[in-house]
C-alpha cells in the first residue's frame, strides 16, 4: 500500500472474527500496531455481530418514517405525480439504505 501512498489509520480500523463456535482471539498488526478485536459492529445501518448474526438497525427505518411523515402534506397536495414518484423514491433509499446486509432470519 505505501507504493501506492496510502496508509491504514490504526486507530480507526477494528477486527473481528465470525464464529458460532467461541471466541477467538485475533493477533493483527499494522505497522507494529495491534488492531482493535470488537464482537460486533455497525454497517450500512445493520449491526453485525461476531457470532454470525446480522440485525437491523430501527433507527434507519424510524429515520425514513420521519422523512416520510414530513413530506405528508407536500405528497398529499395537488403536485405532479411524477414529482411525487420521485420524492418517494428519495424517502425510500433512506429506509432501505444498507437492506442488502440484512440476513433472512
Amino acid at each position: 500500500m505505501k507504493k501506492y501512498g496510502m496508509k491504514i489509520n490504526v486507530k480507526k480500523t477494528k477486527v473481528m472474527c465470525i464464529s458460532r463456535t467461541g471466541n477467538h482471539k485475533l493477533k493483527i498488526l499494522v505497522e507494529g500496531q495491534r488492531v482493535e478485536q470488537v464482537t460486533q459492529f455497525k454497517y450500512l445501518g445493520s449491526i453485525i455481530s461476531s457470532d454470525g448474526y446480522c440485525e437491523k438497525d430501527r433507527s434507519r427505518i424510524v429515520m425514513g418514517k420521519q422523512a416520510f411523515g414530513n413530506k405528508k402534506r407536500l405528497l398529499t397536495g395537488n403536485m405532479n405525480l411524477d414529482l411525487k414518484k420521485i420524492i418517494k423514491c428519495t424517502i425510500w433509499s433512506i429506509v432501505l439504505y444498507g437492506a442488502e446486509t440484512w440476513t433472512m432470519t
